[in-house]
């Protein structure tokens, strides 16, 4: 398994931010300060969510600078999540005309990232 680090944006580290435009084309990146803050607060969810996060005494365990690739992806999906719902309209809907959605913060796709389930049929 390759671990990834978390993602970050911050000005002192114009190569986090060129890896976060990479990964979301679409980053507000105007104010690289908020933004820091949504990634700082998706990876605290992402974590806090993680089998990882508790050793085997349920006592609660550093959020690590390197992390696997599954936990990255879930903050990713997570803070695109944070983002579009700081955006939404007094109906709790963001889009144009016909075309809306309600953005739903640790939603189900990210909490299977982060938790997956082992498929298997139960008859």
């Amino acid at each position: 398994m390759t671990d990834r680090a978390w993602f970050g944006a911050s000005e002192d580290a114009p190569a986090e931010v060129e890896r976060l435009v990479g990964a979301w084309v679409d980053a507000p990146t105007g104010n690289l300060e908020t933004l820091d803050m949504l990634l700082e607060v998706a990876r605290d969810q992402v974590w806090a969510y993680a089998p990882e996060s508790t050793d085997d005494d349920g006592a609660p365990v550093d959020v690590p600078a390197e992390v696997p690739a599954r936990l990255v992806l879930a903050q990713l999906s997570q803070v695109k999540n944070l983002w579009n719902a700081g955006r939404v309209n007094s109906d709790g809907d963001t889009g144009d005309g016909g075309y809306s959605f309600t953005p739903r913060p640790l939603d189900k796709v990210v909490r299977g990232m982060i938790r997956h389930t082992v498929g298997a049929p139960d008859v």
